[in-house]
């Protein structure tokens, strides 16, 4: 009978040193899991700001290429009036003093 107590011990133990280790590896496992999401987490982050900074780029160099598109036909259009005026001041002058003559 002894014996069999004595075995029930030894297994009652190793049961007991195989449960300890499981929580060990258990709790090491979950470290591994947390670190790989934490550095999942920044790659994810860093990727996420590259793509963003070449997306703002990319608008800034559009924004300022429609800009500058956008100054130059302005200009022309100012040059064009400009050069209107100058060739057809004289007539323009005279439609202005008639109008207002007819009110």
């Amino acid at each position: 009978m002894e014996d069999i107590i004595s075995k029930l011990a030894e297994i009652e133990a190793a049961a007991s040193h195989i449960m300890e280790d499981v929580s060990g590896q258990k709790k090491q496992l979950a470290q591994e899991y947390e670190t790989a999401i934490r550095q999942y987490d920044q790659s994810m982050d860093e990727e996420t700001q590259v793509k963003t900074r070449k997306i703002r780029d990319e608008l800034e160099i559009d924004m300022k290429a429609k800009l500058d598109k956008q100054r130059a036909d302005a200009k022309e259009v100012l040059d064009q009036m400009e050069t209107y005026y100058k060739k057809c001041h004289a007539e323009l002058a005279k439609q202005v003093y008639d109008s207002i003559l007819r009110m």
